[in-house]
């Protein structure tokens, strides 16, 4: 079986190193990491194709999907548009909507401020306050060092790509099996907002575990064991591959 995971908006495919599964893939998004741009305008529908072409470049799926935030947003996206490439998914802190007002506005303010200026507001969105206060902490040096190495226009054109995530009335078509992970100290997309995506989903299903939005870098064992959970129960519904 092949487990894909899917970063937020900013990082990139090492966000996984301590919780990926073996022979997954943790692709770096157009423009992260060391992806290159991407070569056309920047939709949720280019992030659709270019998944897509990565799971068929890799035996054509279906695969699992794992996504946090904006990767979250995408596994979604390709569940509805291409259905046919996703045998399930772990869907953490990215609902099935945002709010455009609110992308538009990020997306702005770091075209304006550059990832520099933004860099403070976006951590207290991410991590706790407990974790802020820790000059020791990893997952923030991490997370801070990652942010000021990306390119400002590249975060900015995701934000405003991410302002025309909606599908609302549109999840009630996916029927893979689907975890919901709900961060019980997530100051960006509450635990409601997941459980919502759950709802929508036909045989969805909720969990709630601690930390924040970022909960990968601050509760990384509690996200292992929900995915762990996820595979071995999606094994029980359609088969071990």
């Amino acid at each position: 079986m092949t487990v894909v995971y899917l970063h937020a908006v900013g990082l990139d495919g090492a966000l996984w190193t301590d919780v990926a599964r073996p022979g997954a893939l943790t692709p770096d998004l157009p423009g992260h990491g060391g992806a290159p741009r991407p070569a056309g305008p920047l939709t949720m529908a280019a992030l659709v194709e270019h998944v897509a072409d990565l799971i068929e470049e890799h035996g054509g799926g279906p695969a699992d999907l794992v996504g946090i935030s904006l990767g979250s947003m995408v596994a979604q996206q390709v569940a509805v548009h291409r259905p046919e490439l996703v045998r399930s998914m772990v869907l953490a802190c990215g609902g099935m909507r945002t709010d455009p007002a609110v992308s538009a506005q990020r997306s702005a303010d770091t075209r304006l401020l550059g990832v520099t200026g933004t860099l403070d507001v976006t951590l207290r969105r991410w991590f706790t306050a407990a974790a802020l206060a820790d000059p020791d902490h990893p997952g923030v040096a991490w997370a801070r060092a990652r942010l000021l190495a990306d390119d400002a226009d590249v975060v900015a054109d995701y934000w405003a790509a991410m302002a025309g995530h909606d599908l609302t009335g549109a999840l009630g078509a996916v029927t893979v099996p689907t975890t919901c992970i709900g961060a019980t100290a997530d100051a960006s997309v509450p635990v409601a907002a997941m459980r919502a995506v759950a709802d929508a989903i036909p045989g969805g299903r909720m969990r709630e575990i601690p930390g924040p939005h970022i909960v990968v870098l601050e509760e990384p064992a509690g996200f292992v064991a929900a995915v762990d959970e996820h595979l071995a129960w999606v094994d029980t519904q359609v088969g071990v591959r």
